[in-house]
């Protein structure tokens, strides 16, 4: 019986640092130069396999989203599902953090983190750059927030360079009471009236050269001319940031957000108190810039490792230990006493979805890997020798569930070849709460 799988993926919001329409296409869609960045908002899939679900059961713990196929993740999954013929039904909880009809993406990211999450559960194997180009058949914001991090996106937003990570500093992010439709913001927009555009050029040297306060006195958004000529109380927002010592404040997309940038956080936490006492504002967050390109996440866990060959009674070790979790990588470190010389082992393990690298270091050397479906040889360094070892894994299943990972294993080792052993081992981390 198969065993099913889950695995979490995170999404996370983005502002636009300047955003500028060149044109209006014959196709109807306007080219833009704008420059995306992720900012620490993010909401969080867990993505399952599942022999009950046929194609893909969203569930949401928010009721104001559609769960059938309008929604980007749905649409997102079904076309992993078309494009690489598979089968498998899946179960999809969204737990949703970033303001809904905001300009912050959200629905992209979502959409974003689903096809990172499928490449990962079935072990496709895709790079970010295929991911980015299945990801722009769902929106134009899709392939950034494929990537995250600070990137110049021009063309319809197919077109991304990476730029230099920001300098960090506080965001606040205000979304007031009301949404604003994309389409109508881009419609009413008239390029070819618009005599003054935003300097895009000024915004990315300011960025390359990491001069934060450089790049907020340059930010602009040319959609500012109809999203708030229409609703003057985005300017509201913007004043009530900028009094209270914001380096500058933009609305976000097509709106109705707005975001402020401070290089003093007490500052930004007095402007969201003004801003929360309002009743046309909803969601007022204190965030950051967020980094993904180097994304790292380091917690504190506790690691049990239980192992058994055939015929031999199982070992149970547990140890407190430091897990960095990295897009969809966790590394374990952990020491433990050597039985017979009581000299110090140190162990690391490297987890992904499709490989195991296990490195311990002391009085016996190794670096054992297990990837499925594999066959892989490696030396295991004893103080008495060399000596070769082929492992060749049945089974790899990796469930990352709440505050808990589990992988379990079932292989074979072959020492040259004269023997075999038949080995299950389970690892399970319980990050500390």
């Amino acid at each position: 019986m198969a065993i099913n799988k889950t695995i979490r993926e995170k999404a996370y919001a983005k502002v636009n640092l300047g955003l500028d329409v060149l044109r209006k296409r014959e196709d109807g869609y306007h080219e833009v130069k704008m420059i995306m960045q992720t900012i620490g908002i993010c909401d969080e899939l867990i993505i399952s396999t599942s022999a009950d679900t046929v194609g893909v059961n969203l569930l949401a713990d928010v009721d104001t989203l559609p769960l059938d196929g309008t929604n980007l993740i749905v649409k997102a999954a079904n076309l992993m599902m078309e494009k690489y013929n598979i089968k498998q039904g899946i179960d999809v909880k969204l737990i949703k953090n970033i303001p809904v009809a905001a300009g912050l993406a959200g629905g992209s990211s979502d959409a974003a983190a689903t096809l990172r999450g499928m490449n990962r559960l079935f072990g496709l194997g895709l790079t970010d750059e295929e991911l980015c180009r299945l990801a722009l058949k769902i929106g134009a914001d899709v392939p950034f927030c494929v990537h995250g991090g600070t990137y110049l996106s021009e063309g319809i937003g197919e077109k991304l360079t990476k730029l230099e990570d920001v300098p960090q500093c506080t965001v606040l992010v205000a979304k007031p009471n009301f949404g604003v439709s994309t389409g109508y913001v881009y419609a009413n927009l008239h390029v070819d009236k618009i005599k003054k555009h935003p300097d895009m050029d000024k915004v990315i040297e300011c960025v390359n050269n990491k001069d934060l306060k450089g790049i907020a006195s340059n930010m602009e958004n040319i959609l500012e001319n109809v999203t708030i000529h229409d609703y003057p109380f985005i300017q509201v927002i913007k004043d009530i940031m900028n009094d209270f010592g914001a380096l500058n404040s933009l609305m976000s997309g097509s709106g109705p957000t707005v975001f402020g940038l401070f290089d003093n956080k007490a500052n930004a936490e007095r402007a969201a108190v003004a801003l929360r006492e309002l009743d046309d504002v909803g969601d007022v967050i204190v965030t950051c810039f967020e980094d993904l390109s180097s994304e790292e996440t380091r917690k504190k866990a506790q690691i049990t490792v239980k192992s058994a060959m055939d015929g031999d009674e199982p070992t149970i070790e547990v140890h407190d230990c430091v897990a960095v979790e990295k897009r969809g990588t966790i590394s374990i470190t952990y020491y433990e006493k050597d039985p017979e010389s009581k000299s110090e082992i140190k162990n690391v393990l490297t987890i992904s979805d499709r490989r195991l690298d296990y490195v311990k270091t002391g009085a016996a050397n190794t670096k054992m890997i297990i990837t499925p479906d594999e066959a892989t040889t490696q030396v295991y360094s004893t103080p008495y020798g060399e000596i070769d070892i082929d492992i060749i894994c049945h089974e790899f299943v990796l469930n990352e569930i709440a505050d808990r990972i589990m992988l379990e294993l079932d292989y074979d080792i072959m020492q040259g070849n004269s023997s075999m052993n038949h080995c299950n081992m389970r690892i399970e981390i319980e990050y500390n709460i």
